[in-house]
């Protein structure tokens, strides 16, 4: 019975400090960079494709070091939903490269109310999840932050992903 319950805790733990993908919680959205291995990819190539890939979407390449880093800007429209309001959501990512890995950094989220009046863009606070908390259970009205920024950010590295492992036709 103990060799079970000792490797029952190994396995979580493992699982709590591997994670590859993003969640918000009490602590804001964690991890603040995820890094995945592409094999047999050497780093230019990374990068090549990496450019490539941000063409096909909305992105925007702000700053960039040759086969080193990307920075891009995004955006979503109508992304969360709070009540009877809706807002899109800007982010800023860092993506870097090394042989057969990248690492896919989250350095800024903004949100702008989708409204007649433009409000302009309001910065969100990645380290500080507890607003949107209460006695450790997510406020209901404040739901889709919780489960939707999270899932935008993992879509959009699980798309490059699957995009520099795809094969070259």
């Amino acid at each position: 019975m103990k060799p079970t319950l000792a490797f029952l805790v190994l396995v979580f733990t493992t699982i709590a400090y591997c994670q590859d993908a993003f969640v918000f919680n009490e602590n804001g959205i964690t991890p603040g960079h995820i890094i995945f291995k592409v094999d047999s990819a050497p780093k230019a190539a990374l990068y090549a494709k990496t450019l490539l890939w941000i063409k096909n979407t909305d992105a925007v390449v702000d700053v960039y070091a040759e086969n080193d880093f990307i920075q891009l800007t995004g955006t979503t429209t109508n992304s969360i939903n709070e009540g009877k309001r809706y807002f899109h959501m800007k982010y800023v990512i860092k993506i870097s490269f090394e042989n057969e890995t990248y690492k896919f950094e989250l350095l800024e989220i903004q949100l702008k109310a989708n409204s007649k009046y433009d409000m302009g863009w309001m910065d969100f606070n990645l380290k500080d999840g507890s607003p949107f908390f209460k006695k450790g259970k997510v406020i209901k009205k404040l739901r889709s932050y919780v489960i939707d920024i999270p899932k935008i950010l993992n879509e959009l590295n699980t798309n490059l992903y699957n995009y520099l492992i795809a094969e070259e036709d």
